[in-house]
């Protein structure tokens, strides 16, 4: 045996330290870009403010929902849909034009709308094995064209029923409660349900859980559906902070909500993750968002830098699938 055979790691010895170095690097990169995120919050004049802070809650509220909702599609294997934002949307225009019969029975059709919108996304997806994206593709050109020609483009509040909506408890708003609710609520059901296990379990892979007797079909469906229904209580919270809601309410929320899942860690493949993970993400992005309008910073500065943080993120996570 030569000298360099004796004292060269063997190729399961170098696996292993790939794959130990592999969580450590992003656990270290998570670390950097905490410190990064407090230490110029420390530095920065007028962030720990009561409006700058109230401010930070509504903006997490804005496009939470949508976040969480994408993380259902995101941990079962989906990738993403780019029909979320547009389900808020619409879903925000029926609350509006039901308001006028009383607000349970609005918010009773607008979530049951986004639950049969986004179920039957998953119907599709889960009985055909057809491509998610494309199919969230055609679920949002249909949803913008029949929108406008069944309810039209735009649509006011009848009332002021929804105005509870942004008012605050505790000084805190309360839109900020209602995510942080269902950002629990929807934890609680990835963690202690059967369903949420199953859910998991097709994200890693699909193939092996249905060959394991899971009904990958019945899962994909109740986890679009899931997503409908936050998406529809988003495009609430939208169409009752603004007073109105149209198609452009909630255009572009997918991106944001996109990026809130991957900066909070969840695997772009799915089978990892949390829905706390994606509620911090939200959370970053909102400090990112409010220091660089503190800075003076324009608002595709705001974008260059989420961009770059999503990128690193998938980076790293392309680095740990490899190893």
């Amino acid at each position: 045996m030569s000298v360099v055979s004796e004292i060269s790691p063997s190729p399961a010895k170098r696996t292993r330290s790939r794959r130990m170095m592999t969580p450590s690097l992003a656990n270290l990169a998570k670390l950097l870009a905490i410190g990064l995120l407090v230490g110029l919050a420390l530095s920065t004049p007028g962030f720990f403010t009561r409006p700058s802070l109230i401010a930070l809650a509504n903006a997490m509220s804005l496009v939470g929902c949508v976040a969480l909702a994408m993380t259902f599609v995101t941990l079962g294997g989906y990738i993403m849909s780019f029909s979320l934002g547009a389900t808020a949307s619409v879903t925000g225009i029926v609350f509006m034009a039901v308001l006028g019969h009383g607000f349970v029975l609005a918010a009773f059709t607008a979530v049951l709308l986004g639950i049969v919108i986004t179920a039957l996304q998953g119907g599709i997806i889960g009985a055909l094995r057809a491509n998610p994206i494309i199919v969230s593709l055609a679920a949002y050109a249909l949803l913008i064209g029949l929108t406008q020609i069944i309810v039209g483009p735009k649509m006011d509040a009848p009332n002021l029923d929804y105005q509870f909506l942004k008012g605050r408890l505790a000084d805190i708003p309360i839109s900020f409660l209602v995510l942080a609710a269902l950002a629990i609520l929807a934890q609680v059901i990835m963690t202690f349900t059967r369903f949420g296990h199953e859910l998991m379990l097709v994200g890693s892979n699909a193939r092996a859980a249905e060959a394991a007797g899971i009904h990958v079909t019945r899962v994909t469906i109740i986890a679009y559906a899931l997503a409908g229904a936050l998406a529809a209580i988003g495009g609430i919270l939208i169409a009752s902070r603004f007073g109105t809601a149209d198609m452009q309410t909630a255009r572009g929320f997918e991106y944001t909500a996109i990026a809130a899942v991957l900066i909070g860690g969840t695997a772009i493949g799915g089978g990892r993750g949390s829905m706390l993970q994606t509620f911090l993400g939200m959370a970053a992005i909102a400090v990112i968002n409010a220091l660089a309008l503190l800075q003076g910073f324009s608002m595709e500065f705001q974008r260059l830098t989420i961009g770059l943080a999503v990128l690193a993120v998938v980076i790293l996570q392309g680095v740990g699938r490899r190893n």
